[in-house]
């Protein structure tokens, strides 16, 4: 319906101003149609969404940019709103063959889409008037100074429309849950806006409204609506509703889903490099598993594909988050490689892990594998002396063992794991490593 009345007002001006026409000048003064925006914005009325006022200007008329100028200025008449930014000025005026150049002052380039075609209008009906002129050229200091050109508009065609408009069909690509839920699947749909300003508020919507693909699962908590959204410097914030948070995820691997699906469709967007989750306007702090109070960015590998043609392997890293409690799972597809353990290519994916969106690697920096033992459901991973560096913080001895173990347990032939250094079995002063651990006696 929105979009229909948008198109609707275009309409209305188009029609408006191909009625324009350079009518006779009166030898000692004319009256001055000066266009602006109706302030109730009535299509009813005979003009449609542009209305104006008569301004007596004297014949001849010697300077332009001073009659401009107190045009931009805006309305005297309370029925009439100025389309125009504050500040706004026309800096040079020239006339060549029919065509009115106007040169902008700074302000003009704050419009965009609608704003910018509705300004564009008033401006060149009421300019079309003037003695001479059969055509409007519009254009900035800065385009003058880098010598592009502009377009010429007429009585008959004046759509202006800058590059933030979108006029035709827009795929827009979202990112909902696989059926498991542990990886991000695409989904494509296509939709008409009067202005890209339109598209990230389109894109929460849709992700709120759930997939229409088979194969695919919601991600946002049932009931949530989304309260604003504003973007700015490439971060775009994200308020949305207590059910956000009230019927939050209450796994890990689903928790990711829910951020990455907003975070990695909304960042689809040029405009957009974060985002920042805000409940009933507040930051969230943590969430299950994540830690929400931080600018999010985009996570390529929650769209990996496990390709079990090329000998890929579905597994899963355990990371840190904000919790002291549980630990954040990461899925991964690890490639079977000849002649190297699943388990080896595994610990070395946990080990280059990098901090993002609050997750950070539990393993100490500088930490690397050196060897694995693989045998009949018994994995023993030996590291460098790096790990020993979180020796005496009892919950970093303990997110390290259970990260490691965790992570060997994700894959299936794996039961059994036993962690060295260099070797040894000790090293650790609150847990010890001098032990096989299994899945029912986690520190």
């Amino acid at each position: 319906m929105r979009r229909a009345i948008l198109w609707l007002l275009l309409v209305c001006s188009f029609l408006l101003l191909a009625a324009c026409s350079n009518d006779p000048i009166d030898p000692e003064s004319w009256n001055l149609s000066c266009y602006y925006l109706q302030s109730e914005r009535s299509f009813g009325r005979s003009e449609g969404v542009l209305g104006s006022e008569a301004r007596s200007v004297p014949q001849p008329l010697e300077d332009w940019k001073e009659l401009l100028n107190g045009y931009l200025a805006g309305p005297s008449q309370g029925d009439l709103v100025s389309p125009f930014p504050d500040g706004l000025q026309c800096m040079e005026t020239s006339l060549d063959d029919g065509v009115l150049t106007m040169v902008l002052s700074e302000p003009w380039e704050q419009l965009g889409g609608m704003s910018e075609t509705l300004a564009t209008a008033c401006l060149t009906r009421t300019a079309m008037q003037l003695p001479g002129v059969k055509g409007v050229c519009l254009e900035t200091t800065a385009n003058a100074a880098a010598g592009e050109s502009a377009v010429v508009l007429t009585g008959q065609e004046f759509l202006y429309l800058d590059s933030s408009t979108v006029n035709t069909a827009t795929t827009v690509r979202l990112y909902f849950s696989d059926a498991n839920g542990r990886y991000l699947v695409s989904s494509e749909r296509e939709e008409t806006f009067a202005s890209a300003e339109e598209i990230p508020t389109y894109v929460v919507q849709q992700l709120l409204a759930g997939p229409t693909e088979a194969g695919q699962v919601a991600t946002m908590p049932e009931g949530t609506v989304l309260r604003n959204l504003s973007v700015e410097d490439g971060c775009c914030t994200v308020d949305l509703s207590a059910e956000f948070l009230y019927n939050k995820p209450t796994a890990g691997l689903m928790e990711r889903m829910t951020v990455l699906s907003l975070v990695n469709s909304l960042t689809e967007l040029d405009t957009i490099r974060t985002v920042r989750i805000l409940v009933e306007g507040a930051p969230v702090g943590l969430y299950y598993t994540m830690d929400l109070d931080r600018e999010l960015v985009r996570d390529e590998t929650a769209m990996d594909v496990v390709r079990q043609g090329l000998n890929e392997t579905d597994a899963t890293l355990y990371v840190w988050g904000g919790s002291d409690i549980l630990l954040s799972p990461v899925p991964v597809s690890v490639r079977q490689l000849a002649q190297i353990p699943i388990e080896q290519t595994l610990l070395e994916k946990l080990t280059a892990f990098s901090d993002r969106n609050g997750l950070k690697n539990p393993l100490p920096p500088g930490t690397t594998l050196q060897w694995v033992d693989v045998r009949e459901g018994f994995c023993q991973a030996d590291f460098s002396s790096a790990l020993l560096n979180c020796a005496g913080d009892g919950t970093a001895e303990r997110m390290a063992i259970r990260s490691i173990v965790e992570t060997l347990l994700s894959l299936d032939p794996v039961g059994r794991v036993k962690i060295t250094v260099n070797g040894e079995s000790d090293g650790f002063s609150v847990y010890t490593l001098n032990r096989l651990y299994t899945a029912d006696n986690l520190p």
